[in-house]
């Protein structure tokens, strides 16, 4: 099986036989999608079923009401996931330093050094001597001018808003219970722009794609085999993943956000990792140094992880081992059939109501006529015996009659029914918009040293929004804009507190809690109501 490997910043491809023996992996110099598929296909000749592992679809789970996984509709469950783990999704903020580490052109170290001289730098910025990032690395010879170009390529298009993308929902197992955590289901979200983005460029380069799979916490499926419980800690350039070993499937991903590791934030981001027992797993060998120098493996709960596998085939192994056991998030690789209500052929469903319309009237029509008739063959029956046939015919014909209203009276009972569940779903969409729009407006107050850690309803139409900031008065001035924007949608803003904190980045700076309240008026009920507020 040929699985390819997308972690936002390089395309990687691998096999694994069926004895789960990793071929050595092919590293896409292109970043153009097709361009890098190409490549890869040029190394494995004859191979057309892939399997795509991608940072851009994301892993959590749900507690969904008894029986709703199954029941709910394609666009209600894409809309409920995408509420639930919307904020698991990577930020595009994505810094062109944080792509040249993630790309292996340059270290965390090296990193660190370019940092160092370009604040230098902005000091005689008057002067001119302010120098971007690429073009220090370039004049230092840690990259060439192509290298600086195609990371600036990578971060235009990740960075790029994903303002209108359609969400789509991946199921999976049902999950155990773990600590501070019930027991739910297993999910996946990633948007149908994205899929189908790969679907074409798989089909354009002659690959068939079997399915889409989260990247954050994939090794559970491969270390899972070796440790049943603790945590397994995912060690990336780009931030690290806590991967609970013990079924419920509990992901949580921590970026670096484009600073540079080093020995101290390593260690206080390692020190957050609550288990009795945690394994780390590095996938470089300048973090590995990095692990042993913060001397966490010295710790007896946790174990620094050695494998001879590189990187790029333990996460090939892991894929394989998922499908093969069925235990993953399964995307649909194509939408379903438009809902009944939107199908072609509903003119004519309406067209065949009419006629039992006007079947139901002359129905009434034809009773209205037909007694007089009975009345007259009863009396004729009397006088005249040889007319019992006739009367047993018209007797038959009521019955048909009789069939026939019972027909109609089933018929207008199933088109009540569906015109009440047709309202419940234009409701329950109407919320969810409501839910995506406020959302969407936290996302485009987001400023730079701003962070939002989580977004909580606390009841009916109020939201909590937990954020870190480096400065109190970036954290105001996200508020501020914050506030500006949601008063056209009739909701307030008001800060809860404002401390020092280190947020979820383990870094120190302003942690500040913010409510969102509807005003006096009542709330819109719709986003069509709401933009037309703004």
């Amino acid at each position: 099986m040929l699985v390819i490997l997308d972690d936002g910043f390089t395309i990687k491809a691998t096999t694994v036989d069926a004895t789960g023996k990793s071929a050595a992996a092919v590293v896409a110099s292109e970043v153009e999608l097709p361009a890098a598929l190409r490549e890869i296909k040029a190394s494995f000749k004859g191979v057309r079923d892939v399997v795509v592992v991608t940072r851009e679809a994301v892993v959590g789970s749900i507690e969904f009401p008894p029986g709703a996984a199954e029941t709910l509709g394609f666009n209600e469950r894409n809309q409920l996931v995408q509420f639930e783990l919307m904020t698991k999704m990577p930020q595009n903020d994505t810094m062109i330093g944080e792509l040249l580490v993630g790309r292996s052109v340059i270290t965390h170290a090296q990193l660190q050094t370019l940092l160092t001289e370009q604040k230098e730098s902005r000091k005689d910025r008057a002067a001119g001597n302010y120098q971007h990032l690429g073009a220090l690395a370039v004049s230092k010879g840690f990259a060439t001018q192509e290298q600086i170009d195609k990371a600036i390529d990578i971060q235009r298009r990740t960075n790029e808003p994903k303002v209108g993308y359609a969400p789509l929902a991946g199921v999976g197992q049902e999950l155990k219970a773990n600590y501070g955590m019930p027991a739910g289901t297993e999910v996946g979200f990633m948007y149908q722009e994205v899929r189908d983005k790969w679907l074409a460029a798989l089909k354009q380069t002659g690959f068939r794609l079997s399915a889409i799979i989260p990247f954050a916490g994939i090794t559970r499926h491969y270390f899972g085999k070796q440790f049943t419980s603790g945590n397994l800690v995912e060690l990336y350039d780009h931030g690290i993943n806590i991967v609970a070993l013990d079924g419920s499937g509990a992901v949580e991903s921590i970026p670096f956000g484009g600073k540079p590791m080093d020995v101290e934030q390593l260690s206080n981001l390692l020190s957050r990792v609550g288990s009795t027992q945690k394994y780390i797993w590095a996938t470089t060998d300048e973090l590995r140094d990095l692990v042993l120098a913060t001397g966490e493996h010295t710790n007896q709960d946790s174990q620094l992880l050695d494998d001879p596998h590189e990187a790029a085939q333990i996460l090939g192994i892991s894929t394989v081992n998922a499908i093969n056991s069925l235990r993953h998030v399964v995307f649909p690789l194509k939408n379903p059939r438009k809902p009944l209500r939107e199908q072609p052929f509903i003119p004519w469903v309406y067209a065949v109501m009419l006629a039992a319309i006007v079947v139901f009237v002359a129905e009434n029509h034809i009773n209205k006529e037909i007694q007089p008739l009975v009345s007259k063959l009863e009396a004729e029956r009397l006088e005249h015996i040889k007319w019992e046939d006739n009367w047993a015919a018209a007797t038959e014909f009521l019955d048909r009659i009789g069939l026939l209203e019972d027909g109609i009276k089933t018929n207008q009972e199933s088109i009540s029914t569906a015109n009440a569940g047709i309202q419940l779903i234009g409701n329950l969409k109407n919320r969810s918009e409501f839910q995506i729009k406020l959302i969407e407006t936290l996302m485009e107050s987001i400023s730079e040293g701003v962070i939002v850690d989580s977004l909580q309803s606390t009841s009916g139409n109020s939201f909590a929004v937990e954020l870190w900031a480096i400065t109190p008065q970036q954290g105001s001035a996200f508020v501020e804009v914050f506030s500006e924007k949601l008063s056209a949608m009739n909701l307030t803003v008001e800060v809860l507190s404002t401390r020092s904190g280190q947020g979820d980045v383990g870094v120190d700076g302003t942690e500040m809690t913010v409510s969102i309240n509807p005003q006096i008026e009542d709330i819109p009920a719709s986003v069509e109501e709401l933009e037309d507020a703004q």
